[in-house]
């Protein structure tokens, strides 16, 4: 770092405070200021009824300081205070006889903090008034992956699925949103510091073949992130709007948003300002978690984000050693709440000490053990998922006629859209999504060789959006979508010829 706080300080006293008297550093207005990674974080205080005004405030104080050598970049965001001088007017409220209102619910309701639709910011949600999302450059598809409470293993679901939505042939980037926990780096391996590239964007740093930003990457791991709400939302702007996303490799399928868990200012705020394709809720079974769960759905409901379904993770536990299965926290509740709210069940996941290891280890088991039952949960939960943003945007891939010919040495896929696919057993094999998983970068994918006589020998349907198909060679855990294998058909010829080449450059054969 070639500058230091004293700088920052020195250039912000060149910007007058509200009253023009003095400058907003001697007026004590300036507080939280973090350098890292050669960008300044800071916030101003203003009074609550002028933030607005302030804005012009704002964007002098960034100048300054983006001024100053060696600076990449610059955050600022206002903290408004409300006014103690004009207090809001009472508001009546009809209570049961003999019973009176606590103060300081009365200043809460006043605030409109009590959710009961009385306060300004309900109103002007009623009136349609909310932020307008924006587009997130690089990225076709928003996923939040979110839970009403902490410790159901949202963190450890976000990070599964985005392999397992990478593992059915997308482009996948994985945003932590918990500014105040930051887990993906943990979870997915990665560390190092974010680059800047030209312009001033951030590029992310993969993982597993993901693209990956999180607060953990610029905030030591225990180093607590002391921020109020108006901080952190803009710092999760600026990771959302200013990092490369596509990069050198195009623009992503999808972006999973691992969301801070609850349902306060900062869930509201990304769930307004990002144009989100849907939303997962994670959950365990116990009706402590439930209670939370229906919270984040009724939010994401409230702001019209499609629901894409529910995930119950520590659905059950089986004993390493006798095999006897425990319901711990209970069984089904997930499976029961989603039948209730009409919203999609997306699934099981076991409490296994495999996936606990492995994630502590920064080694999701999707990645490391693709050919584990585990693995295979998460890429049908993957799959599901993706049938529900297709169909939420109206671009589900309609099922095709199925059909097996020269013995399994070839499908027939005719789709309502006309086109038909003749799609050769070793084609489908090599390309299969679990094969494809267990590498994560041209690099690292495996070549499967000498599958030329390979044949199909069973396809099971999975929900009304993918099949499972089944190789006389063993290999039956393959999930292949709509949407999949009609890429495939559109692609079979590029994805042919690169898989002759891969067989060439690495000396294997077909036979």
């Amino acid at each position: 770092m070639a500058f230091e706080k004293a700088e920052v300080l020195s250039a912000l006293r060149r910007v007058k405070g509200p009253d023009l008297t003095s400058n907003i550093v001697d007026l004590g207005l300036v507080s939280e200021i973090l350098i890292k990674d050669d960008r300044v974080y800071f916030s101003i205080t203003v009074p609550a009824d002028r933030a607005e005004d302030l804005e012009q405030l704002r964007l002098a104080a960034e100048k300054v300081v983006s001024d100053i050598k060696g600076v990449q970049g610059v955050t600022a965001v206002l903290t408004a205070e409300a006014s103690e001088a004009a207090p809001a007017p009472k508001r009546r409220t009809i209570l049961p006889i003999g019973r009176t209102e606590h103060p300081r619910v009365q200043a809460a309701r006043a605030k409109g903090a009590t959710g009961d639709g009385a306060g300004p910011r309900q109103a002007a949600a009623a009136a349609g008034q909310g932020v307008k999302a924006q587009g997130v450059p690089g990225v076709k598809r928003i996923i939040a992956v979110a839970s009403g409470k902490g410790g159901v293993g949202k963190s450890t679901i976000a990070a599964n699925l985005a392999l397992g939505l990478q593992a059915i042939g997308l482009k996948v980037g994985v945003i932590d949103a918990d500014i105040y926990g930051p887990s993906q780096p943990r979870l997915l391996g990665v560390s190092g510091k974010p680059q800047v590239a030209q312009g001033k964007v951030i590029k992310p740093l993969e993982g597993w073949g993901l693209k990956v930003m999180s607060m953990g990457f610029l905030v030591d791991e225990d180093t607590p992130v002391v921020w109020r709400g108006p901080m952190v939302v803009s710092a999760l702007n600026q990771m959302l709007r200013e990092t490369d996303w596509a990069g050198n490799g195009g623009d992503l399928d999808a972006l999973i948003i691992d969301m801070p868990p609850g349902t306060g200012d900062i869930q509201l705020s990304i769930s307004q300002g990002v144009p989100l394709s849907g939303a997962i809720i994670v959950s365990t079974p116990q009706d402590l978690a439930l209670i939370d769960a229906r919270k984040g759905i009724a939010m994401f409901k409230r702001v019209e984000v499609p629901i894409l379904g529910i995930v119950e993770n520590m659905s059950y536990f089986l004993c390493p050693k006798c095999g006897e299965r425990s319901d711990i926290f209970g069984h089904g509740g997930a499976r029961n709440e989603a039948q209730k709210l009409g919203v999609p069940f997306l699934g099981e996941v076991p409490l296994r000490m495999e996936i606990r290891e492995a994630s502590d280890n920064g080694k999701p088991v999707t990645a490391v053990e693709p050919d584990s039952k585990y693995a295979q949960i998460f890429r049908d939960v993957a799959a599901q998922v993706w049938s529900e943003v297709e169909r939420a945007k109206d671009s589900l891939t309609p099922p095709p006629h199925l059909e097996l010919v020269d013995g399994g040495k070839t499908l027939k896929a005719a789709f309502p859209d006309g086109r038909t696919f003749d799609l050769s057993a070793e084609f489908l094999r090599v390309v299969s999504p679990s094969a494809e998983v267990q590498g994560h970068s041209p690099s690292q994918r495996i070549t499967v060789p000498k599958k030329k006589h390979v044949k199909i020998v069973g396809m099971t349907p999975v929900g009304n959006y993918a099949t499972r198909i089944a190789f006389d060679d063993g290999h039956n855990s393959g999930l292949y979508t709509w949407g999949y294998l009609h890429l495939l058909g559109r692609e079979k010829d590029a994805r042919w010829g690169k898989y002759l080449e891969e067989l060439s450059a690495k000396g294997m054969t077909r036979e």
